[in-house]
């Protein structure tokens, strides 16, 4: 898939994210899962708690090649029932391919770092992101202004916490959790949000709706 590697986007304690330009001369985003300097215990936990992970075994390079599995396979689910998200591409062992979200290589900014304009129309396409998510049977679980990129739209990401909303134990507390979160970063720039608890009661109607 990969021509060549050219740059690093971001660094986290979880991966390392970099630019790179695939076999036809197109970017894309490869997103590397750190396997010495990661909380593989912590992230077996979130495993565990998925049906959909089976035969786990607790050892750090098991964990995290999982957790790769995991993001895609979210994604992929998230792209099918339209939300906007990198479109997966491959993934093998503890590597990534997916959408690069920006311009000749340049990424798009966190939308924590963004100089927002129009935070109503904004909010409204995050909101409705998230509905979207929960429709897919999903729950982010980390939610925030961290992990919404601004390039046109917001583009969420980052769907490695992400876990079955109908199957994991704690599911619907991380929903109340990703809708408080967004409420807060859109509060403090002056847009008149919605309740907390409205929304979480539309998201459990959609639920009870998906097919």
């Amino acid at each position: 898939i990969m021509d060549s590697v050219e740059s690093i986007v971001k660094e986290g304690k979880e991966s390392v994210v970099l630019a790179g330009l695939n076999k036809k001369g197109n970017w894309v985003a490869i997103k590397v899962y750190r396997t010495l300097a990661c909380d593989y215990k912590s992230m077996w936990k979130y495993l565990v708690g998925d049906p959909r992970i089976k035969g786990l075994r607790k050892d750090r390079w098991s964990v995290v090649s999982l957790w790769c599995k995991k993001e895609f396979k979210n994604l992929a689910r998230a792209k099918e029932y339209g939300v906007d998200c990198p479109q997966p591409i491959s993934f093998r062992e503890n590597v990534l391919v997916m959408e690069f979200i920006g311009e000749k290589g340049i990424p798009a900014p966190r939308l924590i770092d963004t100089d927002i304009e129009n935070p109503d129309k904004i909010y409204k396409s995050v909101l409705l992101n998230l509905k979207k998510i929960v429709k897919a049977g999903l729950v982010h679980g980390d939610f925030s202004a961290y992990n919404i990129l601004y390039y046109k739209k917001p583009w969420i990401i980052d769907f490695s916490h992400a876990m079955p909303i109908h199957h994991h134990v704690f599911a619907l507390d991380f929903l109340k959790k990703d809708i408080t979160n967004i409420n807060k970063f859109f509060s403090k720039l002056g847009v008149d949000v919605e309740d907390d608890e409205k929304i979480y009661k539309e998201c459990l109607g959609i639920i009870g709706k998906r097919d």
